[in-house]
């Protein structure tokens, strides 16, 4: 067995590359010694058959996953998931380096937003741990990779004044109570899916939210939330409390009078009724961010409004005020222009 020639990098790390069934291959290390037993180590892999493609490996570790994935994390993970086989699928996952995962990752971001270029990284190196618990690598390289610095924000901008009084007037509607609650409680979807009459205290004028129903295929699933700030008491405001019907017990979105929440497509299908009756076209975390935007407007503080928001961090609750403070700077300008 030939004794490979080495040579020393700029960055310090020694370096030899080799040609294994045709294919070339860079080994790397901080000494001579230690590369060499990196290309034992893969002389004896590929002699045992242990080799293979990112894109085998992806597929293995989705069987595994996507039985466990909630309906939102699927829509996120599989977009993520194809376009990491479709730029590394055919090569052998042990010759991805750092350096491939992060020139991917910043071409990447030149067109995509924060949250998911943070998912497509998090996808590729969830693979290659799976490559790496399997022993076809002994170290993930995409553990050192960091996101490019500064990268935009999604905005989900508020519902305008006028989407406002749609939901306001719409009670009557199709699911017309569903985007009326999470207006008047700032639910999340999720959230007010789970929610039930025995979380509503007419008494104390108070709104229990303290878990989130989510999918897996259809059927749905009942968790508590992600951080401690998700379990949380809003006010039960007036508007509401005259909407909500008059129950004590079971799911307030229900098909099956309450015994269990709505199955996934029947919440899809709901939805689209709804908008189609109402003319309202924003989201349910769009109405959500109207909740946001009425706090602000009341004078109610931002730790308080990062409370009735669930948010671990004030930073999340800041993102979304920032489109009501830039109105709001813009109204004080044009009082200036006016007073000044």
């Amino acid at each position: 067995m030939a004794i490979p020639k080495y040579y020393v990098r700029p960055d310090g790390l020694h370096e030899t590359i080799i040609k294994i069934n045709g294919k070339r291959k860079a080994f790397r290390g901080r000494t001579d010694r230690e590369v060499w037993e990196k290309v034992k180590s893969y002389r004896a892999d590929v002699a045992a058959g242990k080799t293979e493609t990112f894109e085998n490996v992806a597929h293995a570790w989705w069987n595994e996953i996507e039985p466990t994935l909630a309906d939102n994390s699927y829509k996120n993970y599989k977009p993520a998931y194809n376009r990491a086989i479709a730029e590394f699928g055919k090569a052998d996952v042990s010759s991805i380096t750092a350096k491939d995962v992060e020139k991917y990752i910043n071409c990447f971001a030149k067109t995509y937003a924060k949250k998911t270029v943070t998912t497509q990284r998090q996808i590729i190196r969830q693979i290659l741990n799976k490559a790496q618990r399997e022993g076809y690598i002994a170290y993930n390289p995409a553990d050192a990779v960091l996101l490019p610095k500064n990268l935009p924000q999604a905005k989900r901008r508020a519902p305008g004044p006028a989407q406002i009084k749609l939901i306001k007037k719409s009670l009557d509607k199709t699911f017309g109570l569903f985007a009326y609650l999470i207006y008047y409680t700032g639910c999340r979807r999720g959230e007010a899916l789970a929610l039930r009459y025995e979380d509503i205290d007419r008494k104390a004028k108070k709104v229990r939210i303290n878990k989130s129903a989510y999918y897996i295929g259809a059927r749905p699933y009942i968790k508590s939330p992600k951080t401690e700030a998700g379990d949380r008491v809003v006010p039960l405001l007036s508007a509401l409390a005259s909407a909500l019907p008059n129950k004590k017990h079971g799911y307030i979105f229900s098909d099956d009078g309450g015994e269990s929440p709505l199955m996934n497509h029947r919440v899809t299908r709901l939805y689209a009724a709804y908008q189609t009756e109402s003319g309202v076209t924003v989201t349910p975390h769009e109405i959500r961010h109207g909740y946001a935007t009425a706090l602000h407007d009341a004078g109610v503080d931002y730790k308080t409004a990062q409370t009735l928001l669930g948010h671990a961090q004030l930073s999340t609750t800041m993102d979304i005020y920032t489109d009501v403070l830039d109105n709001t700077i813009d109204e004080a300008a044009a009082k200036m222009d006016r007073n000044f």
